[in-house]
């Protein structure tokens, strides 16, 4: 496998950046595995093939990154990146003159080419060779995290409801970064690969992501926190019974792979997998567009 830098990979069928993931499935036929790396994450689609191959894509469902696994035949302008001694790849990488530095994450030593949007996931000992490969389409820079710190006494909206395409608990769309993290407390900011100028993950497992003018666009509660829509429990209940109270009570619920939307009060439940007796991990305002391709089937 040829890795065309910004683009995908040569010769490989649905394996360019910015494919939609039903072109993608089009091409290549369902994946064997389909999860989310996050509670709110959009699902990564894995495919095992001569290694493990992950499709990794953004929220409007196109795809931004390509995760391979060793012991893949991934090659860099003749430079076989996987299975093979790190000091050999990187040197020879280095000798055909590209940029390659190391980049430490949570005690893993990996090495990133940053102007081709490439990195070389960290190893155990040198001889074992790289652990994967991941590729995006746009040029690579060091994550920033900002640790911030909280108020005193107990952080977190504690037992909150959606309130309809506005906001959930005292959570709301347009709301600015300063007050947010008054609200909410402590927590980690960061600048995401996609869909947001910046974001904030708090330590309440609430996840705000914001504009260029740091107004939140997406609030996202994880299974920390209680959450229900017009008497309806949707944070870690089996998908089935989110679905079978909220119809029981009038509510109309959409079928997707992995989440249940809400389109008249415009948000999502997602679940870690596509399964009915899996538990709710997040519920999302506002909820993701849908994808593009035939509309999925809804229930009433």
């Amino acid at each position: 496998m040829e890795i065309v830098p910004l683009t995908g990979v040569a010769g490989v069928a649905g394996a360019a950046f910015g494919q939609s993931r039903a072109s993608v499935r089009a091409v290549r036929g369902e994946p064997d595995s389909a999860f989310r790396r996050g509670a709110d994450a959009p699902l990564t689609d894995m495919y095992a093939e001569e290694s493990y191959v992950f499709f990794e894509y953004d929220y409007a469902d196109l795809l931004h990154a390509i995760e391979i696994a060793s012991p893949g035949p991934v090659i860099l302008h003749g430079v076989r990146l996987l299975g093979r001694p790190e000091d050999d790849v990187v040197g020879e990488l280095r000798d055909a003159g590209h940029e390659v530095v190391a980049e430490e994450e949570a005690g893993s030593i990996g090495w990133s080419l940053p102007a081709l949007g490439i990195t070389l996931g960290g190893t155990a000992q040198d001889k074992d060779g790289f652990e994967s490969v991941r590729l995006r389409g746009v040029p690579t820079t060091l994550d920033a995290f900002e640790f911030f710190e909280g108020h005193d006494g107990p952080s977190g909206p504690g037992e909150v409801a959606v309130l309809p395409h506005r906001g959930i608990g005292p959570v709301r769309l347009g709301a600015g970064r300063g007050d947010m993290r008054r609200l909410l407390g402590g927590g980690i900011g960061s600048v995401p690969e996609f869909g947001a100028a910046s974001q904030d993950t708090f330590f309440s497992g609430v996840v705000l992501s914001y504009d260029a003018d740091e107004t939140v666009v997406r609030i996202a509660f994880t299974g920390r926190t209680s959450v229900d829509h017009d008497g309806v429990p949707l944070l870690g209940r089996p998908r089935r019974d989110v679905r079978a109270r909220a119809t029981e009570v009038g509510l109309r619920v959409l079928d997707r792979e992995a989440e249940l939307v809400f389109p008249d009060a415009g948000f999502s439940v997602l679940t870690a997998r596509d399964g009915d007796g899996l538990p709710t991990t997040a519920v999302v305002l506002p909820a993701p567009a849908p994808p593009p391709g035939p509309a999925a089937p809804g229930r009433r």
